[in-house]
């Protein structure tokens, strides 16, 4: 029992250093990490750089893919750019299972000491220090555990109840290979069950054969649970997960076969082959999962583009994803800095425009727009998050001080931005939405609904003046005119006086429930903070719009 108790102790220490690598370096690598993968992936080579990179620090080519997968939903990749940095970052967890080949006793016990005296001077507290001690933490503690798991298992082959077990697994190969298709689903990480292999295979509880198949079914497992998880995706997302179970399936389906004929047939060389195998049996095993891993990144090269297509088909655009489609950002245009604020300008514009389609929504005389609320609410969030991320490389590519400032008020502008996209969301979403359709029926509950329809209405106009004052800015060279902006400043104007008003009249309606007067004061302080936003765009606006100003 002693022994099985080092053993489930040495796998315990191992999930938790896996738990903890992954949390602390996603925390550390989160903002820059991200703008690395949208600029990389331009290029094929950098973009397969930066996937082997990414696979190394997380370890999870799921946990990659799904990253990607949200970028693509955000509008900050396409799927066809995508595919390098996907297929790649399978090679980059190759980095745990060739480390764990290594003997790293001394060198854990070190870094162990190391991490526990930064913890005892509180490093921990300091946020410069506290993920990569978090992850210091996380490394030293996986590689203790496989040390104990390699020193206890090679005890556990002498007690004849686990030689009876493996002797019957060894007589039946497939078993080995469901076991770690099966480990794999569970573990979502076939480098996290190839290095248990890979363990055991050292100890003696696994030969040679039975750690390869299994580290084939972790391979199929792996593709496996990218399919089951992105069952709920639809577009461009599900077809970079498409993409990546067939690069899953490529490299099992190329090496699987000559292995097996080997075993079989006895192919000319494999007998070299697998006594240097049975020799050191964790090299091996760490190979044969890299070579898994490069195949399946080769293959893919020249069949990247009929993939995706394969893909497409299975997948096609979702509504959402062809409303997040930038109409005029492209990521060249930060090349030429002035052009390029101008294209800010135009799409800010497109987006502000969908602000009065989504109050169309709930304007009983409005046709409402023609994509889904949902879908179409989404994608404006998207697109402003792809402005964000725009302006923050052209800060970086801009030189001239004018320039710099023209980008500054554009970030300004974004920000308030996405504040009125997430306002109006919450100005339907929580009264108009919950209550207004269903008050109606008693002349009470219309009042409480002409009140909100009134409150909907006069946002709309203020909206629609303040979106037609952005397109006469995008389609002229000199900027919003003035009468533009004394509009909008004046339809944006204090209206503290009037709302007070209303709330007394809203407080002085007995008839309505305690949640109706709540949903109506939520009401009016929502449409106060779109009134107030609007005036801060229109002062915005209305300090100048050219780099020269």
């Amino acid at each position: 029992m002693e022994i099985a108790g080092d053993i489930a102790a040495g796998l315990g220490l191992f999930f938790i250093g896996i738990r903890l690598i992954g949390g602390n370096l996603k925390e550390l690598s989160g903002r820059w990490f991200r703008r690395l993968i949208a600029r990389a992936t331009g290029n094929p080579v950098p973009a397969a750089l930066v996937g082997t990179l990414s696979g190394a620090v997380t370890q999870s080519s799921s946990a990659i893919t799904f990253i990607v997968v949200s970028m693509i939903s955000a509008g900050l990749l396409n799927a066809r750019r995508a595919v390098p940095l996907v297929v790649w970052a399978n090679v980059g967890t190759s980095v745990l299972v060739l480390l764990a080949v290594i003997d790293l006793r001394l060198l854990v016990m070190y870094l162990l000491a190391a991490t526990g005296l930064g913890y005892f001077l509180n490093l921990d507290r300091a946020p410069r220090w506290r993920h990569a001690l978090g992850s210091a933490l996380g490394v030293a503690l996986l590689f203790l555990g496989i040390v104990m798991v390699k020193e206890s298992g090679g005890h556990l082959r002498a007690i004849p109840a686990v030689a009876d077990i493996l002797t019957f697994a060894a007589g039946w190969p497939p078993l080995a290979f469901m076991v770690g298709a099966g480990l794999t689903l569970v573990a979502q990480s076939s480098a996290t069950v190839s290095v248990v292999a890979v363990t055991l295979s050292t100890a003696g509880l696994l030969t040679v054969d039975q750690t390869a198949l299994l580290v084939f079914g972790a391979s199929v497992g792996s593709g496996l649970s990218v399919w089951l998880l992105s069952a709920n995706l639809t577009g461009s997302g599900r077809q970079i997960a498409l993409v990546q179970v067939m690069a899953k399936i490529a490299g099992v389906g190329l090496l699987l076969p000559l292995y097996l004929a080997d075993l079989v047939f006895a192919i000319p060389g494999g007998d070299a082959v697998r006594a240097a195998a049975t020799a050191a049996p964790d090299r091996a095993v760490a190979l044969l999962y890299l070579a898994l891993q490069l195949v399946a990144a080769l293959a893919m090269l020249p069949l990247a583009r009929p993939a995706l297509a394969l893909a497409a088909r299975a997948a096609p655009e979702s509504e959402e994803e062809r409303l997040s489609r930038p109409r005029y950002l492209y990521d060249q245009a930060v090349e030429d800095p002035e052009s390029a604020i101008e294209l800010v300008r135009r799409e800010q514009a497109r987006i502000f425009a969908r602000l009065p389609l989504l109050l169309d929504s709930v304007r009983p005389d409005a046709v409402g727009p023609e994509a889904d609320y949902g879908a179409l609410l989404d994608a404006s969030r998207n697109l402003v998050a792809r402005c964000e991320v725009f302006l923050t490389e052209l800060l970086d590519a801009t030189t001239s001080r004018e320039l710099m400032l023209a980008v500054l008020q554009l970030e300004k502008r974004n920000q308030l931005l996405g504040e009125l996209v997430d306002t109006v969301d919450r100005q339907l979403s929580a009264p108009y939405r919950g209550l207004g359709p269903a008050v109606r029926g008693s002349a009470d509950r219309d009042r409480l609904h002409g009140l909100l329809e009134a409150l909907v209405e006069s946002q709309h106009a203020l909206l629609v003046t303040a979106a037609d004052a952005l397109d006469h800015e995008a389609g002229q060279a000199g900027g919003v005119p003035a009468e533009d902006v004394a509009m909008l400043l004046s339809l944006s104007g204090d209206r503290s006086e009037t709302m007070d008003a209303l709330r007394r009249r809203i407080a002085a309606e007995t008839s309505l429930t305690a949640e109706q007067h709540d949903t109506l004061y939520a009401a009016t302080a929502l449409f106060e903070r779109t009134v107030w936003l609007a005036r801060r765009y229109a002062l915005l606006l209305g300090r100048g719009h050219g780099p020269s100003d």
